[in-house]
């Protein structure tokens, strides 16, 4: 099954089993997500990326830098642990992971959990690729992914159990949007794509041929 198959179904038992008013607060955010063009204005296809050096849950810190030395990288832009639509997403990536890795690449997934979060997530998922700690998001908004939650938004999340300022460990009440980057070895991105909805993500399958193109 594709990636957005499972992300179609996961939405409609979602929109089932959610409180009314909740999911349309929800609902409401993410159009107000896609119509502020913030994604369109997020770091694309042919920019220079910005650089990152971030912790692992452990607290190693991994510089973009010494990646790109090795090869592309794969960068994986999760909102939280907490979000079924982002484990099924990074569940449809470790699946493609041996092969991304064939292909010289390497992987590193990126939230603004906090470390313990994130180790959490790692496991949960099976992960065979370091999620590291964005704290505040500012990995984030440099690549122009990060967003403030409305106050209508925070109460509802709340009330339905998600205390983002505990999960990550600040108080912003920030999110990232997910996105996906291949950047090259001179820190360029090759391929990018954002979900201002984050019920609608690239099927990983779609990297691959991106990585066997940047081999030759």
């Amino acid at each position: 099954m594709r990636l957005q198959d499972e992300l179609d179904a996961l939405r409609d038992r979602d929109s089932r089993n959610t409180p009314p008013h909740i999911w349309r607060v929800r609902q409401e955010a993410i159009g107000d997500l896609v119509s502020s063009a913030i994604a369109e204005r997020a770091v694309r296809a042919g920019d220079q990326a910005p650089a990152f050096r971030l912790p692992d849950p452990d607290g190693k810190v991994i510089s973009s830098y010494d990646l790109r030395n090795g090869g592309p990288v794969l960068v994986v832009f999760y909102r939280g642990g907490w979000c079924p639509y982002c484990n099924l997403d990074l569940h449809a990536i470790q699946a493609v992971a041996q092969q991304v890795r064939s292909l010289g690449a390497s992987i590193v997934a990126v939230s603004q959990q906090s470390a313990h979060e994130s180790r959490s997530t790692e496991r949960m998922n099976g992960l065979s690729f370091p999620s590291l700690v964005d704290s505040g998001g500012k990995v984030a908004n440099a690549f122009g992914l990060r967003w403030k939650l409305s106050r209508e938004l925070r109460a509802t999340e709340l009330e339905s159990g998600l205390d983002l300022a505990a999960v990550n460990g600040e108080p912003s009440w920030t999110l990232t949007m997910p996105a996906m980057y291949i950047i090259n070895s001179e820190g360029i991105v090759e391929y990018a794509d954002i979900s201002a909805d984050y019920t609608r993500r690239c099927d990983p399958t779609e990297l691959i041929p991106v990585l066997r193109y940047m081999m030759h």
